[in-house]
């Protein structure tokens, strides 16, 4: 079985690469962000019982760069 940074560098290389077929690669990168964000979001609410608002989720990414 892959380990999980493997497992993440093979996402970020389908997702980049996917990117690359789109005319505007940084709008289908921000959708792909958008996406991510509710997804964690449905997951968090489905997991705690909590709906967090996507400028928590961001503020919560904000803190995990800053580490």
């Amino acid at each position: 079985m892959k380990s999980r940074p493997e497992i993440i560098d093979e996402i970020m290389f389908y997702i980049h690469e996917r990117a690359k077929c789109e005319v505007d690669t940084d709008n289908y990168l921000e959708h792909v962000v958008d996406y991510c964000k509710k997804d964690y979001q449905q997951a968090y609410k489905k997991q705690k019982g909590i709906e967090l608002t996507i400028d928590e989720i961001q503020h919560k990414y904000d803190n995990q760069r800053k580490k």
